[in-house]
């Protein structure tokens, strides 16, 4: 296995625990904790968050890595995939000061696999 192969499989791995989770979060565990107590909840959202800062920091890492090796700054497709992160980021950024908005966790649930698809298309 190349350096590459191996930068490129840990991208598309964190991307799936981040986006992939968000998506079991919603899908999955929130409407079968409500009504739980809320330390219940705010145990699984630790655990996730702690699991997100890490994939998050193995995004960025392993794309701006790719970003160089490819030499891809000017892409404009780059440039949307980056802005979308911006985007996530802020929202995600929201969502833990105010956990109980629908508005940003849906914003969120929307923006992160957009980042996945920008990045299907940079693949291109």
């Amino acid at each position: 296995m190349e350096l590459s192969e191996l930068v490129r499989f840990l991208h598309v791995l964190a991307l799936a625990l981040f986006v992939g989770g968000q998506l079991t979060l919603v899908i999955a565990i929130v409407p079968v904790l409500r009504g739980e107590p809320d330390e219940v909840m705010l145990a699984v959202a630790r655990r996730f968050g702690i699991a997100s800062a890490v994939a998050i920091a193995v995004v960025l890492g392993t794309g701006i890595a790719m970003a160089s090796h490819f030499s891809r700054w000017e892409d404009e497709t780059l440039q949307a995939k980056l802005a979308v992160l911006v985007l996530v980021a802020v929202l995600t950024g929201l969502h833990i000061a105010t956990p109980r908005s629908r508005v940003v966790s849906l914003s969120l649930i929307v923006a992160s696999p957009f980042v996945v698809w920008l990045g299907v298309v940079l693949t291109h």
